[in-house]
């Protein structure tokens, strides 16, 4: 049986911090997650705008308990890099 992480454990793992992210966006924009690889450019998923990618972000904050710079959310263009910036917010290492 396969052991759920909780997002909120204080030891992270990237690939749990990724399938948030891309789950959360799927969630967002309403397509699935494997139309949402991690090198994908967020931006040109279906439906994306900059409201929406707003509201991924905004919740990706509250389920991890990290606030993002703005700077630092502006540079962000695939799933792998928000997933890589929860974890160097919260001190885990990609």
């Amino acid at each position: 049986m396969a052991q759920q992480t909780d997002p909120s454990s204080t030891t992270l793992e990237a690939a749990a911090v990724l399938d948030e992210v891309r789950s959360q966006a799927g969630k967002e924009l309403g397509i699935g997650i494997d139309e949402i690889a991690e090198d994908t450019v967020l931006k040109e998923l279906p439906g994306a705008d900059s409201v929406r990618l707003l509201r991924v972000v905004a919740q990706i904050e509250r389920v991890y308990g990290v606030e993002f710079e703005d700077e630092d959310i502006f540079r962000v263009r695939t799933s792998r890099e928000l997933a890589d910036l929860v974890l160097a917010q919260s001190g885990t290492e990609a």
